[in-house]
């Protein structure tokens, strides 16, 4: 007796296609239902936004110096009328910290009803001059905001340089001699007696890329040369200092020549 013979059929079993389609409806449902979700919680989202519950009673600000409250307070957009839920922290930030004397803002909320922001100020070292005037300069020789009286001038002043920095900052020899005047600077202010920041009164730059200093005491010139070893010449200038007021010669003293030779001082004592 002979057995049956199977069929066999080329290509795909026919019930791929029908499997396929239906995986295809269980997604597009799927799908639909996420959107609805996802609507669902931003029209909630909305609503929350206009909830009496999340007005704002308190609006905290710390960090002012320069500024004033009042100052990040309009900067900052909000009032007591609006919504904690409602605001963007990052927008608020952006806002504050396009004050000149702000370097970095923390914004932070405090729920249901209180929002707090903390500013970080820029702390100048120098003043830049320059031939709009006199600018602030941050410790990363940054020209922040022009300076003006009655606001404090107590910081040394740099000169030479003809013009605020472009899109990529200054190039060159002015790079490198504003660098070197901030370490000259930095150097200073470490509580150094002899020769202290306040008592630094300008540091001028070259063309040349040489740096001169005066002194707010007596402000004969003191030629440093590039600069190039600012640490060792700040050392050897207190040296230099420190013997002449042992000997009571610094009041004669009309110039310090500290690249006179490379192991040598020259001071030109006036009528000399």
């Amino acid at each position: 007796m002979k057995r049956p013979v199977k069929q066999k059929y080329g290509g795909q079993s026919p019930w791929v296609p029908r499997l396929a389609g239906k995986l295809a409806l269980v997604g597009l449902i799927l799908a639909l239902m996420l959107a609805g979700v996802g609507l669902t919680g931003l029209l909630v989202w909305k609503q929350m936004g206009q909830w009496s519950f999340f007005q704002l009673t308190a609006i905290g600000i710390d960090g002012c110096a320069r500024t004033t409250k009042k100052e990040i307070l309009g900067l900052s957009g909000v009032d007591v009328h609006s919504n904690l839920l409602a605001l963007s922290a990052g927008k608020i930030r952006a806002r504050v910290e396009s004050h000149d004397w702000v370097e970095s803002a923390l914004v932070r909320r405090d729920w249901p009803n209180r929002l707090q922001i903390v500013v970080r100020e820029r702390r100048p070292v120098a003043l830049l001059s320059l031939p709009g005037g006199l600018h602030y300069l941050d410790r990363q020789g940054v020209p922040f905001a022009l300076a003006q009286p009655p606001e404090d001038l107590d910081f040394p002043v740099i000169t030479g340089l003809s013009a605020l920095p472009g899109e990529q900052g200054w190039q060159g020899e002015q790079r490198l001699g504003l660098s070197r005047s901030l370490n000259l600077i930095r150097l200073a202010g470490r509580g150094g007696v002899i020769l202290p920041a306040q008592g630094i009164s300008e540091i001028n730059l070259g063309g040349d890329g040489k740096m001169t200093l005066f002194l707010v005491s007596r402000p004969f010139p003191i030629h440093l040369g590039d600069g190039r070893e600012i640490g060792r010449d700040y050392n050897r200038l207190v040296q230099v200092l420190s013997r002449l007021y042992r000997e009571r010669i610094f009041v004669e003293t009309a110039a310090i020549h500290m690249d006179y030779q490379p192991n040598q001082v020259l001071v030109v004592r006036a009528g000399g």
